[in-house]
């Protein structure tokens, strides 16, 4: 199986940070909070500060610049609060070799307002104007051997030899898979024997083809990266979490039935 780096050496290639900083320690700290495994952790989380974090965030080329192809200063200006630092996790992709995806999750240490909610902050930033995808995290083999327990689906050598480890073998056996919102709560799941595929928000696995206007003029299809995963037998398992608001409840049912 793919062998990864350690912890601390995944951070060192996100900033200028050691892994002693109280950034780091707070970030893992957060992790483990949530009961995710260290291991998890260790393979998928970063804690970059600096300009790295634009990296991550304003890569698409969709994104207006200047001639000499510099940011334009209203969004180095929106975004200037990544400087400070935060975590950033992003995952495998399986629609290209299980490759490490380019998109992902930043929280930064010090979140922006939200314009239209002026009350509240972004507590999470993904890729600007990129389609959101779907979380499919790092996991080490004893984690895989806990999902493969629990499923009572064996691997094979040939699994351990694959370059797309865990999740092609996820894929490839149909093995029981459970969406959830959130990168966190996938790490905890999969902790605990899941095989947890996390998006970042309740209607973020589905999009709705939509006019020049945003008028809906079709019907809803699964993202890529769950399609891949929608085979014939599959189990898929649906865990968000539980919300009292009525109206809340009832939009979470209509837009996934």
């Amino acid at each position: 199986m793919t062998q990864y780096p350690s912890f601390a050496l995944l951070q060192n290639t996100g900033g200028d940070m050691n892994f002693q900083t109280d950034s780091q320690a707070l970030h893992l700290q957060e992790w483990l909070n949530s009961g995710v495994d260290e291991e998890i952790i260790a393979l998928n989380v970063r804690s970059p500060s600096g300009t790295v974090p634009y990296e991550y965030l304003l890569y698409s080329p969709k994104i207006s610049r200047r001639n000499d192809g510099r940011l334009r200063d209203r969004d180095l200006k929106k975004y200037q609060h990544i400087e400070l630092g935060g975590w950033w996790c992003n995952g495998v992709d399986p629609l290209n070799n299980y490759a490490l995806m380019m998109w992902g999750c930043f929280k930064p240490d010090h979140p922006r307002r939200d314009r239209q909610k002026i009350h509240k902050f972004i507590k999470y930033e993904h890729p600007f104007r990129e389609e959101t995808r779907a979380f499919f995290l790092l996991v080490p083999n004893r984690i895989w051997v806990k999902v493969s327990l629990r499923s009572g689906i064996p691997i094979t050598e040939e699994d351990l030899q694959h370059p797309g480890g865990f999740w092609h073998w996820v894929w490839r056996h149909n093995v029981p898979v459970t969406i959830v919102e959130g990168v966190k709560k996938a790490g905890a799941l999969l902790t605990t024997g899941y095989a947890a595929i996390a998006i970042p928000g309740v209607n973020a696995g589905y999009r709705t083809p939509q006019d020049e206007y945003g008028t809906p003029i079709g019907k809803p299809y699964l993202i890529p990266d769950l399609k891949h995963f929608a085979t014939q037998g599959r189990q898929v398992n649906i865990c968000f979490d539980q919300d009292n608001k009525p109206e809340t409840v009832q939009r979470v049912r209509t837009e996934w039935h």
